[in-house]
């Protein structure tokens, strides 16, 4: 494919971006249909098969298996391996997972499926953020990465939407068919798109990674990149929490708060989705002017009044639902600003050679908090019976997130 395609068949504001960038856009979105579709899915459709402790254990089994995963892309990555060999992997792979999950009744069932999906999307993330990096051409990266979240919110949303619909139809097998084969095709595009430009670094160095290697453990010694790694791993354990703890609190009822219908359960988590496609492009390029460390305290604050209204909506003599929507909107505002400037404060911190492991490790928060947080939102879901202890610990852990102040470098000028 010459590198004068042309996109006019897309709006104008389409037509800035450098069509290899576009692409790899595109695909993410692809992807995300399928994955963030079936994430939620599990939670609702699974609840009153599976405890909400095997659940929340199926979860960390895909993050154990993506920590391993990660780490050998993001290896793979600074060696010169080229990123859309990763995503074709990552696709064969998660699209072996859905067949898997398609009718889970057991743990064993469970198991295979969700370790195929670890390995899959360990090899996803740090090759799709990479990619962002690595194709954005003339256009400032804070924009690059907001179009890329814009592809995987509107993805994420029509993804839920669908698993809805087929909820609603009483054909529950049909979302993992259809999950599977779009990462098929999402396979096949990522290996049939040619190198239309050539590959660049983010920011400052040697243009070549493969000079002056150094370690994962190189990166400990990045000024203020450990804060920033704590940082995320709070938030994404949030963003990770609205796939396995909120639909099941939805779905069984919280104190005073009463249950939802799975299908009712499943559009109110869409809210958030559908929120996040409205928010992404504005609050995105908003949040990219500013310092990253502003960013991230900004989301963390955002993540946690939505935490807050989420323990409030358990008490009695309250709205409810009312607030489990308000909810969703302040989750997806910090959810809008969280994931662009997450990627450009690794990025903009790490040295040219080592920034294939920095979006590894960044993946890595996500591995973190799937490990960690549904296991332990499972066991206090069952254990108390209602989310009144898991929303109010993570509004704590929010707040407590957002006094911290990584050192920030000098800003990256847009152009």
């Amino acid at each position: 494919m010459p590198s004068s395609i042309s996109f006019r068949c897309w709006s104008p504001w389409l037509q800035r971006y450098h069509p290899a960038l576009v692409w790899s856009c595109l695909l993410r979105g692809l992807a995300l249909m399928a994955f963030t579709g079936i994430g939620f899915y599990l939670g609702i459709t699974y609840g009153d098969r599976l405890s909400g402790v095997a659940l929340g254990y199926g979860f960390a089994v895909t993050a154990a298996m993506g920590v391993v995963s990660r780490w050998g892309a993001g290896r793979s990555l600074d060696s010169g391996l080229h990123w859309r060999h990763l995503l074709a992997a990552s696709g064969l792979l998660t699209a072996a997972s859905m067949m898997q999950l398609r009718n889970v009744s057991d743990w064993s069932a469970l198991l295979p499926g969700m370790a195929l999906q670890g390995l899959g999307l360990g090899l996803f993330w740090p090759a799709a953020e990479i990619a962002v990096a690595q194709t954005h051409g003339s256009v400032p990266l804070g924009k690059a990465f907001t179009l890329a979240r814009f592809c995987e919110a509107v993805g994420s949303a029509f993804g839920v939407l669908g698993t809805a619909a087929f909820t609603a139809v009483g054909r529950p097998t049909w979302a993992f068919f259809m999950a599977a084969a779009l990462l098929l095709a999402f396979a096949v595009a990522a290996l049939l798109i040619p190198d239309i430009v050539d590959r660049q670094v983010a920011f400052g160095g040697q243009r070549s990674p493969r000079q002056h290697q150094g370690s994962y453990g190189a990166l400990a010694k990045v000024p203020g990149l450990p804060t920033v790694l704590l940082i995320s791993v709070v938030a994404t354990a949030v963003i990770i929490l609205q796939q396995s703890a909120l639909p099941l609190d939805l779905v069984r009822g919280s104190l005073r708060r009463p249950a939802l219908e799975p299908v009712m359960g499943n559009l109110v988590v869409a809210v958030q989705l559908v929120l996040l496609v409205v928010m992404q492009l504005p609050v995105g390029r908003l949040v990219s002017r500013w310092p990253t460390g502003a960013g991230l305290r900004w989301s963390l604050l955002a993540f946690a009044g939505g935490q807050a209204l989420m323990t409030l909506s358990c008490l009695p003599m309250v709205p409810g639902l009312a607030l489990v929507v308000g909810a969703q909107v302040l989750t997806a505002l910090g959810t809008a600003a969280f994931l662009p400037i997450a990627s450009i404060a690794f990025l903009e911190r790490t040295p040219a050679a080592l920034q294939g492991r920095a979006m590894a490790t960044y993946s890595e928060c996500w591995g973190i908090s799937s490990v960690v947080a549904p296991p332990l939102a499972g066991w206090l879901l069952e254990k108390q019976g209602h989310g009144v202890g898991l929303w109010l610990l993570l509004t704590t852990l929010c707040f407590a997130a957002s006094r911290l102040n990584p050192d920030q470098p000098v800003p990256v000028t847009e152009s």
